[in-house]
């Protein structure tokens, strides 16, 4: 029973995570020149954003044509530009967003005769997915390479000294004997330095991993928080909004009964003075 369970509970949290994991939005998609279209994307307050465009060149041996042109500008919904670039074939962004809300990203091809149909890649991420963990594991891997080769350095450095060492002795025995030790002290020396530089690599490798995860947590655990606040805000609307829906039925009652009330005054009047009643 206690594996069915755990399986139960592992299958729960990764549905979780894919499902509240931060956005990353890749398409493709194609502008015809003179027109403008828009993306928008939902960002959290505080919440870092990566963004990617360029056109595909629909000649690969060829540079892309001057009819070939991107303006881009990004927006927030309360219209401050965090991005904007006039005329160009490729570009990025990349900023944190101070408000949230809905950001837009509008692209415009410039107006040309005959018209011309551009194809546009563009690649926007944010929150966990806008950090670039590739290039952090590749730094951590470099240092890791440069670490080794130098210590490889060193001891080739120590090992030559003591081979020198070695033939300068009398005994010829007492040198190949000696020169055989040291050799195999380097090597072995080499030995465990490569392993231990392997296992600083494996250990970068499982940082990067473990801060990955821990990051994505984090980055789940904001959410949810944002969507009660959200759920709070939208509970105070609904309950504003039924409190006035309420007064406007009072009001539209007592309206309609002071309508009936004057009508049937006016016709009794009217009847009184005509003598019918």
């Amino acid at each position: 029973m206690i594996t069915p369970r755990l399986n139960l509970y592992l299958l729960v949290i990764i549905t979780i995570i894919g499902l509240l994991s931060s956005p990353s939005k890749s398409l493709r998609f194609e502008l015809e020149s003179g027109h403008t279209k828009c993306i928008a994307e939902d960002i959290k307050s505080n919440s870092m954003t990566v963004g990617k465009y360029s056109i595909v060149n629909p000649h690969d041996s060829q540079p892309l044509p001057e009819s070939h042109k991107l303006t881009v500008r990004v927006t927030s919904s309360y219209g401050n530009s965090y991005h904007y670039s006039e005329r160009v074939e490729s570009g990025q962004f990349a900023f944190t967003a101070a408000e949230a809300g809905d950001y837009m990203a509008c692209f415009w091809a410039a107006d040309h005769k005959p018209t011309v149909i551009l194809t546009v890649d563009f690649d926007w991420k944010t929150g966990v997915a806008a950090k670039d963990w590739s290039n952090v594991a590749k730094k951590g891997s470099v240092d890791c390479i440069t670490e080794c080769c130098r210590k490889l350095e060193l001891d080739s450095h120590v090992i030559a000294t003591r081979l020198l060492r070695a033939m300068l002795a009398s005994n010829d025995v007492f040198r190949m004997a000696y020169q055989k030790t040291m050799t195999y002290a380097g090597m072995a020396c080499c030995l465990a330095s490569i392993s231990s530089d392997l296992q600083t690599e494996t250990k970068t490798v499982m940082e990067m991993e473990l801060k990955k995860m821990y990051d994505t947590v984090i980055s789940i655990q904001e959410e949810m928080n944002y969507l009660r606040e959200r759920e709070d805000e939208m509970q105070d609307l609904n309950t504003s909004t039924n409190v006035k829906m309420a007064w406007l039925s009072f009001l539209s009652i007592i309206v309609c009964l002071s309508v009936a009330g004057l009508q049937v005054w006016h016709l009794k009047t009217f009847f009184q003075k005509k003598k019918l009643i």
